[in-house]
């Protein structure tokens, strides 16, 4: 069967059902074909961490975030929060010793936004109030640092009495994604657009651009007319772009994370997502060291690991679950539809959790039967920003590289993709998150010192 749609979107994670969605409300496209070999959301989408924030040291990303964060908060709104959101907020949390140096490099890192900075040096007359109800409006922006161990232990008291420092990030907290897709997806299909169930094997172009795409269905293959094609394929980003002879600067890492219950309640239902900031070595008992340095195939588990180990409850109502994820891998690879985990990545995790919340180590040896270990892929460019907008072939567009972010940036990203491929009015952000940020001088330092940095 072939057909002819207007706008043809290759991947139906959170990127490209957002890019829909915003086509069809914004800029009153209906005509939209969306192509996945597997069903929408089931992907990358599926292996989120589903938390959001809108506080970053590049004012851009900060400003991309919080327009996506506008655009869920609308969302939530219209919905009565079908998606579940709500703004808890993220904790940063770290031993180290040198408090000041600490928060003189918070303040210089985000010297942009001082005036969104409360520090809280005391305990006992200390305004501080995290407000950690359910709720996701009428909330603080900013952050609130806490320098006080006691005033840490008063408002945490499952964290370590180790941890002298706190950021807790205010416009930011949880939100379901499949919940959030689904609803998107639901009024897209309404609208008209359609899912082609497959895999895009080539692309047809003329002298004017795009013509039209190849798919491989399970009934055969399948010729799909269209003039716009927009790449939104998450990690399998860079095959499709080759596709129309395109290489982009995007490579995919695998991260893992598992979901647990809590049966002893060592995580406060309450909580913010919490992220402890500092590296570690993993402390295995002796005889766990031993046996992982009598193997090379183990000996991995011995290195030091970076910091961003993080945590947060999971489900509502009387759940007692937990979600843990530590994205320690670095290496590049192919990426593959499930890929495999580690066998010994929950008990390092939950080891290294109790490094800064120690009522885990309860669970260390003796993890619960019904724990999920699963894993995604971060598909990110070296400096860990976006590419969305022209793809580099005429009518062909991209919406990807959301590494770590594609939950809460998904709306924004999905907005922008859809004005660039309806010629709307662009944001200020606009530039920087495309291919045109690779072409000029200041886009090339801007490259250099964010690769730096590590994971956003």
């Amino acid at each position: 069967m072939n057909h002819i749609t207007d706008v043809l979107i290759a991947g139906a994670g959170i990127a490209g059902i957002a890019t829909a969605y915003y086509l069809t409300k914004q800029h009153g496209i209906t005509n939209i074909t969306v192509v996945d070999a597997h069903a929408p959301l089931s992907q990358t989408t599926a292996k989120s961490g589903e938390n959001y924030r809108n506080w970053w040291p590049f004012p851009p990303l900060a400003a991309f975030t919080n327009r996506s964060i506008d655009l869920l908060e609308t969302l939530a709104a219209a919905t009565n929060n079908r998606f579940q959101m709500q703004r808890r907020g993220y904790l940063y949390v770290s031993a180290q010793p040198d408090v000041e140096a600490f928060v003189g490099q918070i303040r210089q890192s985000y010297g942009w936004a001082a005036d969104q900075i409360r520090t809280h040096h005391g305990y006992a007359n200390s305004s501080y109030d995290p407000q950690l109800t359910d709720g996701y409006l009428g909330r603080p922006n900013g952050i609130d640092l806490l320098t006080d161990r006691r005033l840490i232990r008063r408002w945490f008291p499952h964290l370590s009495e180790e941890i002298t420092v706190a950021v807790h990030v205010r416009r930011a907290g949880a939100l379901t994604v499949q919940l959030l897709g689904g609803y998107l997806w639901e009024e897209t299909k309404t609208a008209g657009a359609q899912l082609v169930r497959g895999d895009v094997v080539a692309v047809q172009q003329d002298g004017e651009g795009i013509t039209g795409v190849t798919v491989r269905t399970p009934g055969g293959e399948e010729r799909i007319q269209s003039r716009v094609l927009v790449n939104a394929a998450g990690p399998f980003l860079p095959h499709v772009a080759r596709l129309v002879g395109v290489d982009l600067p995007v490579h995919s890492v695998f991260q893992q994370k598992i979901a647990m219950p809590d049966p002893l309640g060592v995580l406060p239902r309450n909580a913010p997502f919490t992220i402890y900031l500092d590296d570690q070595q993993v402390a295995w008992h002796d005889e766990e060291r031993a046996f992982w340095q009598s193997d090379p195939e183990y000996a991995w588990l011995l290195q030091p690991f970076p910091g961003g180990l993080h945590i947060r409850p999971e489900g509502s109502g009387d759940s007692t679950w937990i979600k843990l994820g530590w994205a320690i891998n670095q290496q590049a690879e192919d990426p593959i539809w499930s890929p495999p985990g580690s066998p010994e990545f929950p008990e390092l995790l939950i080891r290294g959790a109790a490094r800064f919340m120690p009522g885990l180590a309860r669970y260390a040896g003796r993890l619960p039967q019904s724990l999920t270990h699963y894993g995604g892929y971060y598909t990110k460019t070296r400096e860990n920003l976006p590419l969305i907008g022209p793809m580099g072939a005429p009518g062909a567009y991209m919406v990807g590289a959301l590494s770590g972010y594609g939950t809460m940036a998904g709306c924004a990203a999905g907005e922008l993709g859809a004005a660039w491929v309806a010629g709307g009015t662009l944001p200020d952000y606009a530039e920087v998150l495309s291919l045109a940020r690779y072409e000029s001088l200041e886009g090339q330092t801007l490259i250099a010192q964010l690769a730096e940095t590590g994971e956003l």
